[in-house]
């Protein structure tokens, strides 16, 4: 999955997204980006991502389960989502929400699993005393099975400790996925409380052994080379993130240099060199292309994943000869993590230009994450009927 967090300020000062309100954009904050030709960026969505998913009804377990299991489901991990999902539920045999059944069902119909469908059909109708969903043959057929790609971040901008409640639960994805990938290509700069924070993420997820791999970790390093000074007792936060990106390059020779001048500036013994741990190929979907959009409606079906989709940028060509944009999502299986943040940054562009947006029935699945992800602030969603 990739995952972008804290994006720019939408075009629209007047824009009910998640940034209105939510938090207030600072010139100099961090930005973690997917925008590689303006398309995205999800910064506003990473940090709706705490708290803004609306449950109708239910309890906090409830709203945290629905979280869990879109963010699961989006990364590809359909069997920890169902995991999510069936353990709440049976965890509270008729308080939980009808919004949890729903992404279930849903669920068991878009990884095959009819007989678990039935079966849970009789415990809705005894919980709820309404008919249960029914096994839709037309639905998206099953998506296949890919191995779980770590969730992939890219920070842009300034770095500074604004982003703290961001990083936190940055934190927290990556403690559930296991592994994290941040790109700091587009990095610009890092000030004294980001330093410190980009420090502390790393000794937390580190302690939660959490595997991270920075990319471009060399050209991070040139950003803060000016701060080490050998012999002035400053900028210690600085000499511990040149340790740990110097570690991310695997120049095992360079960070013995760079520790043995921390251990002559501080007087007291710098980490140890770690190897940094190997890079898997990404296993990346066939490109779905989607169909030409009907009379007043864009189609987007399959799996749509990466940060520059060609569903997203065909998107972009739809909305352009359009005052009101409709999406389809009746034939969409799956929306990656990157690919949400790419489109809330694009929906969010599309406000800013007046123009309103409607994601027309998604499954719940992808219901859920484009809620946690902010997008229902800035789009009308129309749900799917069960």
């Amino acid at each position: 999955m990739a995952m972008s967090l804290f994006g720019k300020k939408p075009p629209d000062k007047g824009a009910s997204g998640p940034a209105s309100g939510a938090r207030r954009a600072d010139k100099n904050e961090i930005t973690t980006t997917m925008d590689l030709t303006n398309l995205g960026d999800m910064g506003r969505a990473l940090a709706a991502a705490a708290g803004k998913i609306q449950v109708s009804e239910g309890s906090t377990e409830d709203h945290a389960a629905v979280e869990e299991a879109a963010i699961l489901y989006a990364n590809a991990s359909e069997d920890g989502a169902r995991a999510v999902l069936e353990a709440a539920i049976d965890g509270s045999i008729g308080k939980a929400s009808e919004e949890l059944w729903l992404m279930l069902f849903d669920l068991y119909r878009l990884t095959g699993h009819k007989e678990a469908f039935d079966t849970r059909s009789e415990q809705f109708t005894q919980t709820f005393e309404i008919s249960p969903p029914i096994w839709d043959e037309s639905a998206p057929a099953p998506v296949p099975e890919r191995r779980q790609s770590a969730p992939a971040v890219n920070l842009s901008g300034t770095l500074s400790g604004n982003a703290r409640p961001q990083f936190e639960q940055l934190t927290r994805i990556g403690q559930k996925m296991g592994k994290l990938r941040i790109e700091l290509a587009r990095l610009k700069g890092v000030d004294d409380s980001g330093c410190a924070l980009l420090n502390d993420t790393l000794a937390a997820l580190k302690r939660m052994r959490v595997e991270v791999v920075l990319f471009s970790a060399a050209h991070a390093l040139k950003l803060i080379e000016p701060k080490l000074k050998v012999g002035e007792r400053e900028n210690q936060a600085y000499w511990m993130l040149a340790l740990s990106l110097i570690q991310q390059t695997a120049n095992a020779e360079h960070f013995d240099q760079v520790a043995l001048d921390y251990a002559i500036t501080f007087e007291e013994s710098p980490p140890s060199y770690e190897a940094p741990p190997a890079v898997a190929p990404e296993e990346i979907p066939e490109p779905v292309a989607a169909p030409e959009p009907d009379v007043d409606r864009f189609a987007m079906t399959g799996v749509v994943a990466g940060n520059q989709p060609d569903a997203l940028r065909q998107l972009a060509v739809y909305a352009s000869q359009r005052s009101r944009v409709e999406v389809d999502c009746t034939q969409l299986k799956r929306l990656e993590f990157v690919s949400a943040g790419a489109l809330f940054n694009q929906i969010a562009q599309l406000q800013g230009q007046g123009k309103a947006t409607l994601i027309y029935r998604p499954n719940a699945m992808v219901a859920a994450l484009l809620r946690v992800m902010g997008i229902d602030q800035v789009a009308q969603i129309e749900r799917r009927k069960a």
